[in-house]
């Protein structure tokens, strides 16, 4: 496979010297730009396969999103995501979560 270099050295040694008003040791900057390079690599490959698992030669967004998510974890949801997310649960784990929200009720109350 051809060697990829998604982010530049320059761009990232010029970042830390301006923004950050640090420096940064050469040996730092590529080896975080190995790390992301071989990140960025896995999530494509990853939204190709969902691409291909639902019979399209384009990626998506929502290819991209589980991509993202299953190598760089998930995005924070807001209250009503977080609600639409809990309610889809099975009846048993419902009870599980009512109970860990009583739970930590009931510790927050007593100081």
């Amino acid at each position: 496979m051809a060697k990829t270099n998604f982010i530049r050295f320059n761009t990232i040694k010029t970042y830390i010297n301006d923004v950050k008003t640090m420096r940064a040791s050469d040996a730092a900057i590529k080896e975080l730009i190995e790390r992301v390079d071989s990140i960025v690599i896995d999530v494509l490959s990853e939204a190709q396969t969902l691409a291909k698992e639902n019979k399209r030669k384009t990626v998506m967004g929502p290819d991209m999103e589980k991509a993202l998510e299953k190598y760089l974890g998930q995005r924070r949801l807001d209250w009503t995501e977080l609600s639409e997310e809990i309610i889809r649960q099975n009846p048993i784990d419902l009870g599980s979560i009512s109970k860990a929200i009583n739970e930590f009720i009931q510790k927050s109350k007593t100081p």
